[in-house]
């Protein structure tokens, strides 16, 4: 039988009573204070993922006023579902373990959405967790979103909005011209980067539409529906009102004005251009309603006062559930702690620059002839998610046929989920170019090895068409994609590993795709002599 709760009929709670929610949230904080101090330092301290305290916050803002609410409506039921709870939040913790030792922040923060949803049904029961559905659901846009993800994602609707920008200050006179994500002008180039027009910006702004509707809670659906369905149209053109605002304060002002204090305030554009487009939207079908005749009137957003002593409602739960949950929950953090892997540095010193010849075969460098697609290391010699590498060589060869082949090497000593290496499929679209084909290649570096398993690439833009071809190694695997570099760092990982990764990268300039065949086969009879001539230091990062 479910009680109902009488919010004015219960007196004070005794610390007695009190001590068991206590040990709860003891247990609560031995699990997440580490995990927020890390995200503030980490994913949240970044422009990408900037917008997570504030859902975290108003998360929680949400549940508290929702359980206030349904606490004055005499709609909070105490109908305990420890069978059903308890499993919810054992999964929670075990995704915990995984996601804190392995630095996987989706199962890492994800996890505290279950062990709450875990310990409510266990608690209070299904039916009072489910009128509070809104606010756990909220709480996932506060999850970091896998760089994989996001890079592949969000690079049409960059595209998208960086053309939309051209198209929009072409029509107003400026001078302006665009390769791939690469806006010129005047003088000045903007890279519309993902925290500018991505898949985070779209995330947040649907999370800022989805809490105004339960917030306004309108009784019409179809208005519901088409409200939420209108919010990607909304976040692309809040997107661009705020990259042609940067575009025109860096063309009037310079550049040091674009990147300076008016490039964050430009993100408070972009959220305020978007409410008032969803008012606006949202008054249009409120006037489309009205018009039909259907009623239009929400619930509206009100804070109900309380009686005194009303929280006491909430119940009293026994000591012993208590501080097994927190035994729990100090056993998923010493399990974190256990199954995080060691980085054991390598003895022996990396210089790509020193291992990698100059001269092999038939091929020498030659000296400043053509620039290559960038390959980065941070100003500092720290590392970052757009910077990942400790180390990056990039040379031009040429042979007696007058032949010539770009090298480009990136290694990185650590990769972890966070920080690992950018696959050229994404990184040459961000410098604007554009891939017009990419396909598997097997790759023989020498007599008897096994075929080392790599990718043909095909990419056009800044006026040049390249033919590319390029493996990833980590650890002693080649994976071929984002995910798979991901679960290949999870799998080590888990064995206690830290491992070190290298791209490697030959690129050639064709006059049309008829000549890229030709072009791979030269690339790799250019970097099995490669591999052949580099020292021992070099040949290990390279291949093993």
């Amino acid at each position: 039988m479910a009680h109902t709760l009488n919010p004015t009929a219960t007196p004070s709670p005794s610390p007695a009573a009190l001590a068991p929610w206590l040990v709860l949230l003891a247990g609560l904080a031995a699990l997440y204070v580490p995990t927020l101090i890390d995200l503030f330092h980490g994913p949240w301290s970044s422009d990408r993922n900037a917008h997570g305290p504030i859902v975290m916050t108003v998360a929680f803002g949400f549940l508290y006023f929702r359980t206030r609410q349904l606490i004055s409506q005499k709609m909070f039921e105490r109908n305990p579902k420890p069978a059903l709870g308890y499993p919810v939040v054992a999964l929670g913790l075990l995704c915990y373990v995984l996601g804190r030792s392995q630095q996987v922040h989706v199962l890492e923060v994800g996890s505290l959405i279950l062990v709450l949803a875990g310990l409510m049904i266990a608690l209070f029961g299904v039916r009072t967790w489910s009128r509070m559905w809104f606010a756990f659901f909220f709480m996932m846009f506060m999850i970091p979103l896998p760089a994989s993800i996001v890079d592949v994602v969000t690079l049409p609707m960059k595209i998208a909005v960086s053309a939309a920008t051209e198209h929009l200050l072409y029509w107003m006179n400026y001078p302006i011209a665009r390769s791939g994500v690469i806006l010129t002008i005047g003088h000045y180039q903007l890279l519309v980067a993902d925290a500018c027009a991505g898949l985070n910006s779209l995330f947040t702004l649907e999370a800022l539409g989805l809490l105004y509707m339960n917030l306004v809670r309108h009784p019409s659906l179809v208005r519901n529906v088409l409200l939420a369905m209108l919010i990607i149209p909304i976040s692309f053109a809040a997107n661009t009102i705020r990259i042609i605002f940067l575009s025109l304060i860096t063309y009037h002002f310079g550049d040091a004005a674009g990147q300076g204090f008016l490039h964050g305030f430009s993100g408070l554009v972009l959220f305020l251009s978007a409410l008032l487009l969803i008012i606006g939207v949202d008054s249009a079908l409120s006037w489309m309603v009205r018009r039909g005749g259907a009623s239009d009137e929400g619930a509206g957003l009100q804070l109900p006062s309380l009686a005194p002593g009303a929280w006491a409602q909430l119940g009293q739960i026994a000591t012993r559930p208590a501080v097994l949950l927190l035994a729990g929950m100090l056993l998923a953090v010493g399990g974190a702690w256990a199954l995080t892997p060691k980085f054991t540095p390598n003895p022996q010193t990396i210089d790509l620059a020193a291992s990698v010849p100059t001269r092999f075969g038939d091929w020498r460098e030659l000296q400043g002839v053509v620039t290559q697609a960038e390959l980065s290391t941070a100003e500092d010699g720290g590392r970052s998610l757009e910077q990942p590498y400790d180390d990056v060589l990039m040379r031009t060869y040429v042979n007696s046929q007058g032949q010539q082949v770009m090298l480009a090497l990136a290694y990185a000593k650590e990769q972890r989920q966070d920080v690992k290496l950018h696959l050229p499929e994404i990184c040459y679209p961000a410098q604007g170019y554009k891939v017009m084909s990419l396909s598997p290649a097997p790759l023989t570096m020498s007599a008897g090895a096994p075929a080392l398993p790599g990718k043909h690439m095909l990419a056009t833009g800044q006026g040049r068409l390249e033919a590319v071809t390029y493996w990833t190694r980590i650890s002693d695997a080649y994976p071929q994609g984002g995910f798979a570099m991901r679960m290949q760092i999870f799998r080590d990982g888990l064995r206690g590993k830290v491992a070190d990764g290298i791209l490697v990268r030959a690129s050639m300039l064709v006059r049309d795709d008829t000549e890229a065949p030709a072009a791979y086969v030269v690339q790799q009879e250019f970097l099995r002599q490669l591999v052949a001539a580099s020292d021992a230091r070099g040949h290990a990062l390279v291949v093993r």
